[in-house]
């Protein structure tokens, strides 16, 4: 009696892991304006106010029909800084804009801390210990904002991170449209590939020790793996519950590396990735494996947010916490197949290259 492989199930385990793989820049993506990341114009911006809110700006004029998200009545008010974007935990950021099928709409103030944004510790929080005034300068604001950027790796902005003061937390969730469509609660059983580019700053170097910590959390708000850098730029990872592990990849601070995460929630895994800067030559160096399925040490569950975390005020050997800048987040998805597709998926292929009997 002939034996046939089910040909639904056949087809649809290929089709599973071959098509159904996503790639996305989106909520996060390339922070422009249509990713839903908002730059005032001139320095003008309208907004409600929110009390204990720190007040960057003036000219605050609703007339204008600016949208925004600092409350007006600034002080200082002539910074007229066109350049820098509010906290991205006081308005609606990446919830706006048609990029990867967004929305569209405008930037809408929020209570803080009420959309994808929140910040945990430090930045906004330590601006607004004074408020509603504010007493630095316009370039020393614990933040994470977007920036107008005369140097972006793509478009016309990125994601700044300042912590001049002292040390920062921020914490973003994941949205369907970072994934292209796939829900980040469904990412259970997923590799999801995660690339984004960095600069980081060169006033650190001094500080040898960890700067910077991007952790990947899943739904249980666990950080299942983390990346990092020194402040001399060496690239580091951590597994959950460990020490920071230094390499000897070394990024640039006059140009953007690309930085590849690959978690595989299947099999508890990460791979690590890296395409440095390189400020000698000024030219981007090619790939390096860093990390290959890298057993995380824990059972993940979905992927469904990112925390950045960054050292600030005076740091060690006199270095100054100053800019690190992102860009360009890019996200695919791909499910894994579940053991007994992965053994049709096996079957299928020795049947395709099985010889046929000729009767």
């Amino acid at each position: 009696m002939k034996k046939t492989v089910p040909r639904f199930c056949l087809h649809a385990c290929i089709l599973g892991a071959l098509l159904c793989s996503q790639d996305a820049a989106a909520y996060l993506g390339g922070f422009e304006e249509q990713d839903g990341y908002r730059i005032p114009l001139n320095g003008q911006m309208v907004s409600g106010s929110f009390a204990g809110d720190a007040q960057f700006y003036f000219n605050n004029d609703p007339s204008t029909g600016y949208t925004g998200v600092v409350p007006w009545g600034a002080y200082p008010n002539n910074f007229s800084d066109g350049t820098n974007g509010p906290d991205v935990t006081r308005y609606n950021a990446g919830q706006f804009g048609t990029n990867n099928g967004g929305p569209g709409g405008a930037a809408a103030d929020i209570p803080d801390n009420s959309g994808l944004w929140r910040v945990l510790s430090g930045g906004r929080l330590n601006e607004d210990a004074n408020a509603p005034y504010y007493y630095g300068s316009q370039f020393a604001r614990d933040s994470i904002v977007a920036y107008r950027n005369t140097t972006p790796h793509g478009g016309s902005q990125t994601l700044n991170l300042m912590a001049m003061d002292q040390n920062l937390s921020y914490a973003y969730s994941l949205d369907s449209r970072d994934l292209g469509g796939v829900n980040p609660a469904s990412t259970l059983g997923s590799a999801i590939q995660m690339s984004f580019w960095v600069k980081p700053t060169d006033w650190d170097d001094p500080d040898t020790g960890n700067i910077l910590g991007l952790s990947l959390l899943d739904a249980a708000n666990q950080p299942v793996f983390e990346i990092g850098y020194t402040g001399g730029n060496f690239l580091q990872y951590r597994l959950t519950g460990g020490a920071w592990h230094t390499t000897a990849y070394q990024m640039g601070s006059a140009g953007y590396s690309e930085i590849t995460v690959l978690l595989d929630t299947f099999g508890n895994t990460a791979s690590l990735e890296l395409s440095a800067y390189n400020d000698s030559s000024s030219l981007l160096g090619g790939n390096s494996s860093v990390l290959s399925h890298q057993a995380l040490g824990v059972v993940s569950g979905a992927l469904t947010g990112l925390q950045w975390d960054l050292r600030g005020g005076s740091l060690d050997n006199g270095a100054v916490s100053y800019i690190h800048s992102f860009d360009d987040f890019n996200f695919v998805v791909t499910p894994v197949p579940e053991a007994s597709c992965v053994v049709l998926l096996i079957l299928a292929a020795a049947l395709l290259h099985a010889p046929r009997r000729r009767d």
